[in-house]
């Protein structure tokens, strides 16, 4: 998802999706030039794939990027003086409903030049869910593919707009203090609301790999709130329960751990350790899970 959370887009970013290879998913989908025509079905498939992503859980069209096996192959680029950003914009909204709020659209152009055009196409997560395409079906989103839903699937979507819907938006891990001995590091977690309904019950836990090395190293905890337990798998647990409501499209800062270590066992810290956090709330989950070492300490 670190592709669908960037604020802007250049060419260097669909350069590196080729090179990358990377695969379509339930978040991420490559169109040919092709696939933009004034033709009637044409704007059909353009309604029914974007459609398919605010029914499910959001992702990103990327527009004049051509696909082979499901992966990023070659630029396919579009003519933008044909085909403008305004003439994308105004078929989904002809071509969908309800409409989709927040939808953004980005134009890449190479070098400047309007003939080659790229169109990276953001679509959020809708509570404003289900969206019907231009011939009357709901579709969903299911691996690489743009799917009709089944009726009990359509009726579910109703009641998504009562329903909160958070996210772990940022993650950190950094040294912020270094002394004679030790290295102070510290873990800070953001969440964020991305729908219309306020969250009450929210929890969030983290998960430390290999807390008998970490006891080792130092094993001091340095916080206001904290009570890690031991779980299964020698991890270390802990965990942190919303203390106010989480307001809709707000953004907080859920957990902040700070703890030391000895200088001499940073090498191994770094290598052995593993993070994950899971968010709960509303009988759903969020996960994010990283290593120490993809972090650059320097």
């Amino acid at each position: 998802m670190e592709f669908y959370n960037k604020t802007k887009y250049n060419i260097d970013d669909i350069y590196y999706l080729i090179e990358s290879e990377a695969e379509e998913s339930i978040y991420l989908d490559f169109k040919a030039a092709g696939s933009l025509s004034k033709e009637p079905k044409k704007k059909e498939e353009i309604a029914k794939d974007v459609s398919a992503f605010a029914n499910s859980d959001g992702g990103i069209i990327v527009y004049g990027l051509e696909e082979r096996d499901h992966k990023a192959h070659k630029l396919s680029y579009i003519d933008g003086n044909t085909y403008t950003k305004e003439w994308l914009e105004q078929v989904v909204l002809d071509n969908i409903q309800r409409r989709i709020e927040n939808l953004e659209i980005f134009p890449i152009r190479e070098n400047g030049d309007m003939t080659k055009t790229i169109y990276v196409v953001k679509i959020p997560r809708s509570s404003n869910s289900p969206h019907m395409s231009a011939d009357k079906c709901y579709y969903k989103r299911n691996n690489f593919r743009s799917v009709k839903m089944e009726e009990y699937e359509v009726r579910d979507l109703f009641y998504r707009e009562s329903v909160p819907d958070l996210r772990i938006s940022e993650y950190l891990f950094d040294k912020i203090k270094e002394d004679s001995d030790c290295i102070t590091f510290c873990i800070l977690v953001q969440v964020a609301n991305i729908s219309n309904t306020i969250a009450t019950l929210y929890k969030l836990n983290c998960y430390i790999s290999a807390f008998e090395n970490i006891h080792n190293y130092c094993g001091k905890y340095i916080s206001e709130f904290i009570s890690p337990t031991i779980v299964n798998d020698n991890k270390l647990k802990i965990s942190e329960m919303g203390k106010c409501p989480l307001f809709p499209n707000e953004v907080l800062d859920m957990l902040r751990v700070e703890f030391q270590i000895k200088k001499d066992k940073i090498h191994d810290f770094v290598n052995n350790t593993t993070f994950e956090f899971v968010l709960m709330f509303a009988n759903k989950t969020d996960k994010v899970s990283f290593l120490a070492k993809d972090f650059n300490f320097n």
